[in-house]
């Protein structure tokens, strides 16, 4: 099962035609103190500039997409929208099922639909020619019907429509004073991409007129990389992708759980050598050579392997449906705070039974485990000896029994070090989703609106309810704030000092709803006229800007200028990943996110209440409200789906080797009976014989614990270091999953030592 996810995750835009020659472009842009902001958004017009100037790229394409409602019948349902030039087309193989390709964008108001959409909109009639409404306001005109892109492809959209469509809102598709969309270029066959990378980082420098201000570059990212290289590392991105670091602990995990197995049979077929002794002594006598002893037993565990391996599929198809609900990235609006929302509907994992590449893997992996698990074993039995067999010196090699020590221990290691992580992991998002943010998010509601929203309106309609504290009105969720600028200048600012300051626009309910305190100064009020040109700034975009006495100063961008009137305490306005970067703050009531702080007491009651509020309107688009702390903990959803994956595959591991001490122990303790016998009947007392028995297992798994902790503070603290705000690797970490694993094994074995430490000695010493 995790080899099927992380053949899923690996295989992501690797199925375009041209996927080796595709490649997105990224900015880096470049800050006074060495700060380096990343990006996957770029200017409007990097795109078509690139095709034109550079011989090097055969097809360019800018993408966007965004969720929009389409009328259907009388009601209104969000799909999603991508915006794409011609050559998007050809780039990612988009299949048509019917019209013509070569026309199918050519006007702002051409819509091609997939099939699904199809059939959701239309039904069995033809779509071609028939009109699509997006927002109640704009007519689309069906001029394909084309294939969905596969679920592993980091672009996902239900319709696409012309990039030139964003002209009708008299945005510039050319400009390069900002970012503002996702461009992707195709290279020609054999063209080395470090080339054009080195020919493309400074042209931004060229196309803005005040060069002096572009201090960025850019940068191709092949499309094959965008997945599993891109997690965490631009501040605006498409949703959904996977960091390579999971895939990697997965399929380590993976490799650590079949180990262990293996281990346990090595384990017990060199303990129970005793048991086939005669027969390899009579193989021996009648001929048998060591290469045909050997042979014989790595057939058996090959058969063994082989055998569990049927097993195995049959559990992978009972529990499959629990795993993909495990592992699920099923869409959330979270993802909508994201620029470029990716609608992925959830991860479904099948088993794909006609793949040649599916045989070919797991009989790779049967004949991996099979040769791992049965050579030391086929080694040993085969080396055998008839006349030490005849005299019974068979297990006097003290090799043996320490070749079994070492793989108990290093079993229990790999244990011991999973249990560490999963419990790292999981005080780290139980430390996310505790950590005080500076504001707070509990009891909050947030729905998004549409063009043309009543939203005073709507707002004077919601304070009329007692249960709702306080309703805000913002241009951005504050758990993803990306709009930024470095064009800021104010009073001692030094030439050449480059600071990229995030912009955050809002109302003056805005610290209110989200309780944020007030350091110096106010926070905007609509008593003042003078605060539509006043800004709020946090603590950190005061140290920046290094004023003693920030109130009252002026801020310019371009020919605007500011007065600051109040600094807020620093609080996260990204996850913890990130460090608590300057911010400023506008006052305007024109956003299209909206808060409402309610009451504890009555909130299903309070949520009735702006839903009926909501479709009183009968607006163009549906209500979509969802719980502020819902969003938060979705930002760390990766987080917690790897805690789970890490917990349930840590216990599996442990069971396996606990499985292997059950066998290991009961057999040796078996062998051990007469001696035992001989021990009580001189006088040995019960509580003497269990120790004995169990003392050596118990400092086997205390040497586990003490090689394991090292590399789990080792891999841990690497982890962590994605995260600018994270738990410190304490003691009790180690202690506590060291206490649990010594107590498990310590149950693992103390029932079989128990009862023979108390067993009469007659019974053992009776055929003496």
């Amino acid at each position: 099962m995790i080899l099927l996810w992380v053949q899923n995750e690996w295989s992501y835009d690797r199925h375009f035609k041209n996927a080796d020659d595709l490649y997105r472009i990224t900015e880096a842009q470049q800050y006074s103190g060495g700060e380096v902001f990343q990006t996957a958004l770029t200017p409007n017009g990097l795109a078509p500039a690139l095709r034109e100037e550079y011989p090097e790229i055969i097809r360019s394409s800018r993408y966007e997409s965004h969720p929009m409602p389409l009328k259907k019948g009388d009601d209104f349902l969000f799909e999603v929208l991508g915006f794409v030039d011609k050559d998007f087309l050809e780039m990612f193989d988009i299949s048509f099922v019917r019209g013509d390709r070569n026309n199918a964008l050519n006007g702002p108001y051409n819509i091609l639909i997939t099939e699904e959409m199809a059939i959701k909109y239309f039904g069995n009639e033809d779509p071609l020619g028939k009109t699509l409404s997006v927002m109640n306001m704009h007519v689309f005109t069906v001029t394909g019907i084309i294939k969905s892109l596969p679920s592993n492809s980091h672009i996902q959209f239900d319709l696409l429509a012309p990039f030139e469509f964003f002209k009708e809102f008299g945005t510039d598709l050319n400009a390069w004073g900002y970012n503002a969309t996702y461009s992707y270029v195709e290279l020609h066959k054999g063209i080395d991409s470090k080339l054009v990378d080195n020919k493309i980082k400074g042209i931004l420098k060229r196309k803005i007129k005040d060069g002096k201000d572009a201090n960025a570059e850019f940068s191709l990212q092949s499309i094959k990389k965008i997945h599993l290289y891109s997690s965490g590392k631009y501040t605006a991105d498409i949703s959904g992708h996977v960091d390579i670091i999971y895939v990697r602990i997965l399929s380590l995990i993976a490799v650590f759980i079949l180990i262990i197995a293996c281990i346990n049979f090595m384990n017990l077929s060199t303990a129970q050598s005793a048991m086939r002794a005669r027969e390899i002594g009579v193989r021996k006598v009648a001929g048998a050579n060591k290469r045909k002893i050997f042979v014989q037993f790595i057939g058996e565990s090959l058969l063994i392997v082989f055998v569990a391996h049927a097993i195995a599929m049959i559990f992978v198809e009972l529990l499959l449906p629990g795993f993909n609900t495990l592992i699920g990235n099923s869409q959330s609006t979270g993802d909508l705070l994201v620029f470029g929302y990716n609608n992925h509907n959830g991860k479904q994992l099948d088993v794909n039974y006609q793949s040649a590449g599916l045989y070919i893997g797991l009989m790779t992996v049967v004949l991996f485990c099979g040769f791992l698990a049965g050579s030391y074993p086929a080694f040993y039995l085969s080396s055998l000896q008839p006349l030490n067999i005849i005299k019974g010196d068979i297990n006097k090699n003290p090799g043996n029994a320490g070749f079994r020590r070492v793989l108990v221990i290093f079993q229990f290691s790999l244990s011991v070090l999973l249990i560490i992580c999963t419990l790292v992991v999981g005080t780290q998002f139980r430390y996310m989703q505790n950590k005080k943010l500076g504001f707070n998010k509990e009891n909050l509601g947030h729905i998004q609106f549409g063009m043309g929203f009543p939203k005073e309106v709507f707002k004077k309609d919601l304070l009329n309810n007692p249960d709702i504290l306080s309703v805000t009105i913002a241009h951005q969720n504050p758990l993803n704030i990306m709009n930024t600028s470095g064009f800021f200048n104010w009073e001692g600012k030094k030439e050449g000092d480059n600071v990229l300051i995030h912009l955050l626009v809002a109302d003056e309910e805005y610290a209110k709803s989200f309780q944020l305190e007030i350091k110096e100064g106010r926070f905007f009020s609509s008593e003042y006229s003078t605060d539509s040109t006043a800004v709020v700034i946090n603590e950190k975009a005061a140290e920046i800007l290094g004023f003693k006495d920030p109130i009252g100063q002026i801020l310019s961008e371009h020919d605007s200028k500011f007065r600051i009137i109040g600094v807020v305490n620093d609080f996260h306005f990204k996850s913890l990943h990130a460090k608590i970067e300057p911010l400023i703050m506008f006052m305007r009531n024109d956003g299209f996110d909206c808060f409402i702080k309610m009451k504890p007491e009555n909130t299903a009651s309070t949520v009735d209440y702006i839903r009926k509020t909501f479709k009183s309107y009968n607006l163009p688009f549906p209500l979509e409200f969802n719980f502020f702390n819902d969003e938060y903990d979705n930002l760390y959803r990766t987080e917690q789906r790897m805690g789970k994956i890490l917990g349930y595959f840590s216990l599996l591991a442990i069971i396996i080797s606990c499985l292997g001490l059950i066998g290991l122990s009961s057999f040796m303790t078996e062998r051990r009976t007469k001696e035992i016998g001989i021990r009580k009947a001189n006088g040995a007392k019960s509580f003497e014989i269990f120790y004995l028995l169990s003392k050596e297992y118990l400092i086997w798994v205390l040497i586990s614990i003490i090689i394991a902790s090292p590399i789990a503070w080792y891999v841990m603290n690497k982890w962590l270091q994605n995260f600018a705000y994270h738990i410190s690797l304490d003691g009790w970490v180690f202690a506590q999953a060291g206490f649990v694993v010594l107590f498990i094994a310590f149950l693992t074995v103390s029932w079989q030592s128990y009862k023979t430490a108390n067993k009469n000695p007659v019974e053992a010493l009776r055929y003496e």
